[in-house]
């Protein structure tokens, strides 16, 4: 008798929207005004400026973390093993370049390490919180190995929402980070704050309180906060003006919703010069229209803002590594018409990262661009700071942790393969989620295939599948999704005859999600492997108490009692 629940799933794992491309869907048309007649939202106004940013914030504040748990925003890409250990190794190699500069260094503007004070990584609108978890895993392994072991660290986890924050500090799987020093909140505003105010260690970081340098981490969040659109033509710079209009009577802007049934429009207006207060802005723009023509492009407003504000931090000496959908060359500009937005409950455009580097290199700063054409995902880093080495270390990490092979190329790879895994070996597939950083998602998606090798596995496979699926669980960072990773483990468990190790997964899938008249009767089955019936019989009449018509308790029960009587 064979698990309950235990036959492989064709598709596990569903995955999120691609967002190289618009998702706008069909509007809901239902309870519309005539076709004559619309509901203007906002008019003649910078997009920075429009209805769509409050939207967007109050999306976000209502949502808090189920806007990921759901999987409504999408994540995956920018949140799982393989991107975190390259961003690890990118952040290595900056703090091997700070540590290099000596304290007789002639560069004055770039003092070494104060070691009474961490460096502080920061990472901006945190999500789910599963990106900072991965990299803290894998940075903290290479940390500890490393000579830089006494240089110390703290990861700062940051949002707008204090839904979210909470959600962070009770978070079982963060605990242990916190205990220990190396992880910390703030509930932080890219868009307008300038300072972080610490949860936990009640530390103000400031301009007079930050003594060393600091790394940033921004990834899915330069597009989503403010931008404005301009356009070109006939060599004349213009502002494109908003107006957002519904076939709806939008009473409630609290509705999650709402964006999805908003229709965008721009009108052009000429700029004048010194369209913006800040002279460094202005000079990009001035730089576009000399540069491109009958196009349109956003400027990344907010995100350099923010850029500013925790370059000041940090006396100047930054590392920022962004990854989301972007332009990082001049000639990614051209021909381009309307912006166009992506919605996933709430929505994003692309960045413009040629914009943002041309900034950095304003203030001294290199940008890092890898020299191919992303597929699916722009990563660029940024430093600045006079190094007097000038980042070789960190420029060369980029190199071969982003540019070769890096999380844009793996999960173009994943995409190709992912539907071909029942013809793969179990050697294979191990060598693959090995590979993966021992992904969740992907093991998930592997799990019907390694499903139908377990019976042929020899015992060193067997031992190696186990090991594979505890550094898996190891790494797990669980939200309480739709898809139960704790019980799909216990099962290939059970199946290979690990049955002490099944139950505990079983366990945990309990913990998870709830009782489960499911989850009950396999641990029946693994107490029954075990030979103890009491508990077994227990296990299936918890299963019965849930779902008095569950047929394999039923019949559990009765394989479990004449087991029992046999043994008198």
């Amino acid at each position: 008798m064979g698990l309950s629940g235990s036959d492989p799933v064709t598709d596990p794992v569903v995955e999120e929207a691609d967002l190289d491309s618009p998702v706008d869907g069909d509007l809901d048309r239902e309870h519309e005004f005539p076709d004559e007649e619309v509901c203007v939202l906002d008019k003649g106004k910078p997009l920075s400026q429009s209805i769509l940013c409050k939207l967007q914030r109050n999306f976000f504040e209502g949502q808090g973390i189920e806007a990921w748990r759901q999987g409504t925003v999408p994540h995956y890409i920018t949140s799982n093993p393989f991107i975190a250990n390259a961003y690890a190794k990118v952040v290595f190699g900056f703090i091997r370049d700070c540590n290099a500069v000596s304290g007789d260094s002639v560069n004055d503007s770039f003092p070494p390490f104060d070691p009474n004070q961490p460096l502080y990584i920061i990472e901006l609108g945190s999500g789910s919180g599963r990106f900072a978890y991965h990299f803290l895993k894998k940075y903290i392994g290479l940390y500890r190995s490393s000579v830089l072991k006494d240089i110390p660290f703290k990861y700062v986890m940051t949002d707008f929402s204090e839904k979210n924050v909470d959600f962070w500090r009770e978070h079982q799987s963060l605990k242990p980070l916190v205990e220990e020093g190396v992880l910390d909140f703030a509930l932080f505003d890219g868009e307008r704050d300038d300072v972080l105010k610490l949860t936990e260690a009640a530390d103000v970081l400031a301009p007079e309180t930050v003594n060393n340098p600091m790394v940033v981490i921004a990834n899915y969040f330069f597009d989503s906060i403010p931008q404005d659109v301009f356009f070109i033509q006939g060599g004349q710079l213009q502002e494109g003006l908003v107006t957002v209009t519904s076939y709806h009577q939008e009473f409630d802007l609290h509705d999650p919703e709402i964006l999805s049934r908003l229709e965008i429009s721009y009108d052009r207006n000429a700029v004048e010069p010194d369209y913006y207060e800040n002279p460094d802005w202005n000079e990009i723009l001035e730089y576009y229209e000399k540069r491109l023509d009958d196009t349109a492009f956003l400027f990344p407003c907010a995100a350099l803002r923010c850029i500013e504000n925790l370059s000041n931090l940090s006396d100047g000496r930054l590392l920022l590594i962004s990854g989301d959908k972007g332009y990082s060359r001049e000639g990614d500009l051209l021909g381009r018409g309307d912006p166009e937005i992506t919605r996933h409950g709430s929505f994003s455009m692309m960045v413009n990262y040629q914009a943002i580097g041309k900034y950095v290199q304003k203030h001294g700063g290199q940008p890092l661009h890898t020299e191919h054409r992303h597929a699916h995902l722009n990563i660029s880093a940024f430093v600045l700071g006079s190094h007097p080495g000038g980042y070789t270390e960190t420029r060369q990490a980029y190199r071969e942790a982003i540019e070769s092979c890096g999380p844009d190329d793996f999960y173009a790879l994943k995409k190709a393969i992912e539907h071909g895994y029942e013809s793969w070996t179990l050697e294979q597939l191990l060598a693959y989620i090995r590979l993966s950083g021992f992904d969740a998602r992907i093991t998930l998606a592997c799990y019907p295939a390694l499903m139908d090798r377990i019976e042929y596995a020899s015992e060193t496979e067997k031992q190696e599948l186990r090991r594979v699926i505890l550094q898996v669980w190891g790494v797990y960072y669980p939200l309480a999704e739709e898809q139960d990773l704790a019980s799909h483990l216990g099962v290939l468990l059970y199946e290979m005859g690990y049955y002490t190790e099944a139950l505990d997964f079983f366990v945990r899938s309990v913990e998870f999600y709830g009782p489960d008249a499911t989850i009950s009767c396999n641990m029946a089955q693994c107490f029954y492997s075990l030979r103890e019936m009491n508990s077994a019989l227990q296990c299936v009449d918890e299963a019965l108490a849930l779902d008095p018509d569950f047929e394999d308790a039923r019949d559990m029960r009765i394989k479990i009692e004449a087991t029992s009587k046999n043994h008198l």
